[in-house]
């Protein structure tokens, strides 16, 4: 037991040396927080650091107190400094305010002592000096008229743009140069009239930034803020400049790559199109895939100027971009699964030449001819007369009945089956069928028609017609007009057709004879045509 108990108080004194090796360092003071001397809206001075035991904060209350007590007093003697040892004390008509200390200066701006000193007894200065502007009826009368005038001139100016917009409207109206044809579409005149309601919009904000500040600055408390919004509007506009200074090397390459990809567009979809319109050869193209190719190197070439200019891009560095990017690679990542699919299967199709447009096929249960072949779905117009979209991926999983790709070597050839009872001899059913292709138009004679018996089933024999079609996407008609001879010739000859079902001969024979073609309300073609 008591084994035990010291092999545990030994594993906690081990455990604890770490903790005991370990001296904690002695906290560094940490300096109080400094504190800006404000009176009247304006920063006098800034305390950085005690004096005498006092922390900024009180150095700055104790002052203020001070100085607002001899400004009520009505003391409006100049405000001095004086030197004393290391220190300069800040007097007004001889009496102590406050004490610059050598560590009230900022040691990042490089600024000294002395130029502190002298900041804060300008500033007292102009203080007193605005208060003064107070005491007279006559100056209070006097800033009320400029800021009377101020309103009025801007409202004048306000309504001197709104003539302007107007008029700028009215031109656009009635001069703007429709014969122009790139400056003739809707889109330019959306674009002119935006651009005149954005540059009044501008105006007028800018006359009321500017009113504000003049007004501000017309009476002496405020004189202070609108000082602000002026220099506010200077450094905004002084760091504008500055940015677009720096930015001017950045811009002017991505101007650059911009036109050389402009440029090499341009010329890759001039050849590619001649390639496609089939007045231009070329061995790595051919007219079925050059408009493919020419979509897919734009789209290839503007990301790759895009990679290429994003370095070059105002603020391409900042936190803000990066998020950005973030956003959009992640927005790509979650949503381009299904598009990529989508995008490899039309290209699949396109190269492996499956499909052209034109073509008269069969997919998914729908038949119709192709009407174009996107990267994303495939077109097909149905003679009903309707157009239907097929995912790219569907076509490339499912088998295609392509009726127009060998109809050079012979054209499409599509059959017609019917059942015949064993009453009849085959070779009439032969010839009566080669007859009905005969009469059929749109029905080659080269290859000529031919007919198989399929099947010797239990009650009838099963034949099959198979003729060429020169036009595929004439099928359904020539199919219709075929059946319509092969019931015509059938019932001229007496034949019973035993389609579908049959399971033995009825007591007459099953047909039409050629008085009974045209029953109403059926009636001959010769009366049709009068």
């Amino acid at each position: 037991m008591w084994s035990v108990v010291r092999i545990l108080w030994f594993c906690l004194w081990w455990a604890a040396v770490p903790a005991w090796a370990q001296t904690p360092e002695p906290a560094q003071a940490e300096s109080p927080a400094r504190a800006v001397l404000t009176i009247d809206q304006r920063d006098v001075v800034t305390f950085r650091v005690p004096l005498l035991g006092y922390p900024p904060a009180d150095r700055a209350t104790i002052a203020a107190e001070r100085i607002r007590d001899m400004l009520a007093a009505g003391v409006t003697r100049p405000v001095t400094m004086q030197r004393v040892g290391q220190n300069y004390y800040i007097e007004m008509g001889g009496r102590y305010l406050f004490t610059v200390q050598p560590g009230d200066a900022n040691p990042l701006t490089a600024e000294t002592q002395e130029q502190v000193a002298q900041h804060a007894v300008d500033t007292l200065n102009l203080i007193i000096r605005e208060r003064n502007e107070l005491a007279g009826p006559g100056q209070l009368a006097l800033a009320l008229l400029k800021a009377a005038l101020i309103v009025l001139i801007t409202a004048l100016l306000i309504n001197f743009g709104i003539r302007i917009r107007r008029w700028c409207v009215h031109w656009i109206d009635n001069h703007w140069p429709r014969e122009v044809k790139w400056l003739a579409g809707p889109l330019w005149l959306r674009s002119a009239y935006r651009f005149t309601h954005l540059v009044h919009a501008l105006w007028v904000l800018a006359l009321l930034y500017t009113s504000l500040s003049l007004l501000l600055s017309v009476f002496p408390l405020t004189r202070a803020w609108g000082e602000a919004l002026n220099q506010y509007l200077l450094d905004l506009l002084f760091r504008f400049g500055d940015a677009l200074v720096e930015a001017l090397p950045g811009l002017g390459v991505v101007i650059a790559i911009l036109v050389l990809t402009r440029i090499t567009v341009r010329m890759l979809g001039y050849v590619l199109s001649r390639v496609e319109k089939g007045e231009l050869e070329l061995p790595f193209f051919d007219q079925d895939t050059a408009g493919t190719t020419r979509k897919l190197l734009t789209v290839l070439l503007w990301l790759f100027a895009l990679a290429m200019i994003y370095p070059y891009l105002p603020g391409s560095n900042t936190e803000a971009f990066k998020g950005l990017s973030v956003v959009l690679g992640l927005m790509v990542s979650l949503g381009a699964s299904g598009v990529v699919s989508q995008f490899a299967s039309g290209l699949i199709l396109i190269y492996s030449r499956s499909l052209k447009v034109g073509e008269y096929v069969s997919v998914a249960g729908e038949e119709g001819t192709v009407q174009a072949i996107g990267l994303f779905a495939t077109r097909i117009h149905t003679n009903m007369r309707e157009e239907i979209s097929i995912p790219n991926s569907v076509l490339v999983s499912q088998s295609v009945k392509n009726y127009s790709r060998l109809v050079a070597g012979g054209g499409v050839i599509t059959s017609v089956q019917l059942t015949i009872g064993y009453s009849t001899p085959w070779r009439q059913v032969e010839a009566m069928l080669l007859e009905a292709a005969r009469r059929t138009c749109g029905v080659r004679q080269d290859p000529a028609p031919f007919v198989f018996q399929t099947a010797l089933s239990d009650f009838y024999v099963e034949y099959s017609l198979r003729v060429s079609l020169d036009e595929p996407a004439q099928r359904a008609r020539i199919l219709d007009e075929l059946n319509s001879h092969i019931l015509d010739i059938f019932n001229e000859y007496g034949v019973q057709i035993t389609s579908p079902h049959y399971e033995g001969d009825p007591a007459e024979l099953q047909v039409v004879p050629p008085s009974g073609w045209y029953a109403a309300p059926a009636r001959p073609p010769q009366d049709r045509d009068a």
